[in-house]
């Protein structure tokens, strides 16, 4: 009993020491503690990505780059799940963890997880049943029906893996964790590119070993999240009592602030669709091999300014859930310095050296010329997207579910879904790109009004009200 008593004490000090943190460390410094090791993870996860890609395109050739463009649409669907309940539940558990409520931010916690796994099951069982209908909607010719089923079907079976070790991440980083997330989201990675080499090139298994490798990694990656969540020292943990008598009421408020990432992520899915037919058309399958080229690349220059954003959003939750709302405010601001300024430096960096790197996947000429131009063009107004990043994840954080999702479906419904079907029309497969930099253009103004709305809300009274 003494030994228990010992330990309580040694946890509440911990807890005692991350809430001093979140509440008196300088903001920028706090916002480079959770985004740095955010960032690596995603740097890792991206090099994984962008490693996958290279094994394929070097030893399955330019079918098999195109092959994996067709099943992406499934796997940013996966990614959508997965953001639903790690979004939804690290805000809640952020926000409930700022304000001492330990039992309310468990209960989250543990139905997040039991989401998860049964979110997987379903797509798994469903997808399995519906592979080559849901292949040939993404734009699969019959050439390529045989190699990218191949793909996705293992891709599939793992779909628990994928959803719970993605979300993981978000869950540990709203438990003041950040080190842990990124160490996670390495491991997972560094285990993806050696058992790549070993299936792709050792065993000559072509994309069947992508995916295998894929999945095995993923698994792994949760087995090392799931652990955390045991350790002694760790500030939450998750509770069977909780599974077992689920309770719809936490449920729908996990739901309510993760179905904005998630529309914005089924929104995603679809243009993604409509793009790869678009492409299909005018660029054949050669210009699904420079697009699946560039979404690959997109993972390293564009997807860890996200990690700005998922660092700043239980920041401002936890802040906010403290009552010390000038300190949100302070976040917001800086948060968007930082991911202007990434997004500055990676947008250049595609400017320059977009041949030299869809070189590192591919020489053949063809993809080289729609690729290279279609790439420059993708990045040219990437420096907009920072300002939906830190509004999504200023509404996200807050806990303002139904703004955060009003600002996603305007920037899809309104902007990307009508450009990618009207630009072609005139500027053929030039204006399947060029729907990036116009779409991230108009987003930014309407994220910049929404952002306005949210700064002068937290300066009011009616802000101290925490539902």
């Amino acid at each position: 009993m003494k030994g228990r008593n010992i330990i309580t004490k040694i946890n509440q000090i911990k807890t005692d020491s991350a809430r001093q943190m979140m509440h008196e460390e300088k903001t920028t410094k706090l916002l480079l503690r959770f985004a740095l090791p955010s960032m690596f993870g995603m740097i890792a996860g991206a090099i994984y990505n962008i490693v996958d890609r290279i094994f394929v395109g070097q030893y399955v050739g330019s079918a098999g780059l195109a092959a994996i463009t067709t099943v992406f649409p499934v796997m940013v669907l996966m990614i959508a799940f997965s953001l639903l309940v790690g979004v939804g539940g690290s805000s809640r558990i952020a926000i409930l963890y700022g304000a001492k409520r330990r039992r309310a931010a468990e209960q989250v916690l543990s139905h997040s997880i039991m989401l998860l796994v049964l979110i997987g099951c379903t797509i798994a069982i469903i997808g399995l049943n519906f592979t080559d209908e849901l292949l040939r909607l993404s734009g699969a010719s019959e050439t390529l029906l045989p190699i990218a089923g191949d793909y996705m079907r293992i891709i599939l079976i793992g779909a628990p893996f994928a959803l719970t070790s993605f979300a993981l991440n978000s869950l540990i980083r709203a438990c003041g964790s950040p080190r842990y997330a990124m160490t996670s989201q390495m491991f997972g990675a560094l285990t993806n590119i050696i058992l790549d080499a070993i299936f792709i090139v050792h065993f000559k298994m072509g994309i069947a070993g992508a995916a295998l490798g894929t999945v095995l990694a993923q698994g792994a990656a949760t087995i090392f999240g799931l652990i955390y969540f045991t350790l002694k020292n760790t500030p939450l943990r998750v509770r069977l009592h909780f599974i077992l008598r689920p309770k719809l009421k936490i449920i729908k408020k996990i739901v309510a602030v993760g179905s904005a990432p998630f529309i914005m992520q089924i929104a995603f899915v679809l243009l993604v669709t409509i793009m790869n037919r678009k492409i299909l058309h005018y660029g054949g399958e050669i210009g699904l091999s420079a697009f699946g080229v560039f979404f690959s690349i997109d993972s390293l220059l564009f997807l860890p300014a996200f990690a700005i954003g998922d660092a700043a959003q239980p920041i401002i939750g936890y802040n906010y859930g403290a009552g010390l709302h000038e300190r949100a405010i302070e976040t917001i601001k800086k948060s968007l310095i930082l991911v202007t300024i990434f997004y500055l430096f990676t947008s250049t960096l595609a400017e320059i050296f977009a041949k030299q790197m869809m070189m590192l996947f591919s020489s053949d000429p063809e993809l080289l010329a729609l690729g290279v131009p279609g790439m420059r063009i993708g990045y040219s107004g990437l420096v907009f997207f920072g300002l939906p990043i830190i509004t999504n994840a200023a509404l996200q954080g807050l806990g303002k579910a139904k703004e955060s999702l009003l600002l996603s479906t305007m920037r899809q419904g309104l902007f990307m879904f009508p450009l990618v079907i009207i630009l072609p029309r005139f500027l053929g497969f030039w204006g399947i790109w060029a729907t990036f930099p116009i779409g991230d253009f108009l987003g930014a103004i309407v994220a910049f009004f929404f952002l306005r709305r949210i700064i002068r809300w937290l300066k009011t009274p009616e802000a101290l009200i925490i539902k």
